[in-house]
């Protein structure tokens, strides 16, 4: 089919997405079917846009960088369809590495179906498959931009280096992980056990929260001496926008398997209250002082996640109200903070 033609008319047959399926997934998938690589195919279909000075990596291809009106005249989906397949924008980078369910690939393969990588696994937050609920398995980001077809999925898998053993792994729990995963990835406002929050609470909730579970980690290595298990987690800032322009920056770790742990530990804390809890039922001193130094907390959801915390805060509103910000207030807060030891 000549170029001009594609255009004209758009292709003849396309394979239906899957249900989540990425947007680059299902194109790799299209641009096979007519023995074609996918840049080649796009620009055959005139749906590359014109200030896209390259085509990215097919997991990366979004409405920056192909026209959603030319797609859908040439594959005769409807653009709303194309929209929600496209990934949610992660700048300035993807995470070092990303994860993927083994055994949905595996699924696909023995049932003689196409293999198809799902849009959700590309989300920093995605740590645990949504269908088996079991930890995905980590592939680098670098291995996925190697990929030129959607029948290599499964091998760019098999082939990663194993990954490294999640630190504590009998105490954390996936179903924890799973439980926060939904949460993160539904982008609206969540009831959680003190109430309703909104996506920006939830996000900053997490970060406070994985910064303390790090920070817990970290204490616990230098403790048990250089043959602790496991590095520090390299913790970054990924900046998250979803389909209908929400914004969000998010620090966690970059490698998959430490993204495991410390989801696994936040969802264990924000999902069951302190008595019901196996881990981080209590807080050092000055994991307590920062969770009190963390504005904006929702109605209640301090007291969930660390009753002393909140207990702090209400002594210093009250230190507040009686001294006013006099030299007898900041005697007064710096004896608060002496007796949280």
């Amino acid at each position: 089919m000549t170029a001009a033609v594609a255009r004209r008319t758009g292709l003849p047959f396309v394979p239906q997405p899957g249900p989540d399926e990425l947007l680059g997934s299902w194109l790799l998938r299209v641009a096979q079917l007519y023995g074609l690589g996918l840049a080649p195919l796009l620009e055959r279909l005139g749906a590359l846009q014109t200030g896209a000075a390259q085509l990215h990596h097919w997991f990366a291809i979004d409405a920056s960088i192909v026209s959603m009106e030319a797609l859908s005249a040439a594959t005769h989906l409807p653009r709303s369809v194309l929209a929600t397949m496209a990934p949610s924008a992660c700048k300035p980078h993807w995470p070092e590495e990303l994860g993927a369910c083994e055994r949905c690939l595996a699924d696909a393969t023995h049932a003689a179906e196409p293999l198809m990588w799902n849009r959700n696994w590309m989300s920093p937050w995605a740590t645990v498959c949504g269908i088996h609920g079991t930890f995905l398995t980590s592939v680098a980001t670098r291995r996925l931009a190697r990929v030129r077809h959607a029948e290599a999925f499964g091998a760019a898998i098999e082939s990663a280096a194993p990954a490294p053993e999640l630190l504590d792994k009998d105490a954390i729990c996936a179903s924890d992980a799973l439980w926060l995963q939904a949460l993160c990835l539904a982008r609206t406002a969540v009831r959680l056990p003190w109430g309703r929050s909104r996506p920006s609470d939830l996000v900053r909730i997490v970060n406070a929260l994985a910064r303390e579970v790090n920070s817990v980690a970290t204490f616990e290595r230098s403790a048990c001496g250089p043959s602790a298990n496991g590095q520090v987690p390299a913790v970054k800032d990924f900046a998250l926008e979803s389909a209908a322009c929400q914004r969000s920056v998010t620090s966690l770790p970059s490698r998959l398997r430490q993204r495991q742990w410390v989801l696994a530990k936040v969802g264990h804390v924000l999902r069951w209250a302190v008595d019901a809890r196996t881990a981080h039922a209590s807080w050092s001193s000055t994991s307590v002082k920062r969770l009190a130094s963390t504005g904006d907390w929702p109605d209640g959801a301090l007291s969930w996640v660390c009753p002393n915390a909140a207990d702090l805060v209400l002594r210093q509103d009250e230190l507040r109200r009686k001294h006013s910000i006099s030299p007898s207030y900041f005697r007064a807060y710096s004896a608060l903070l002496a007796s949280i030891q």
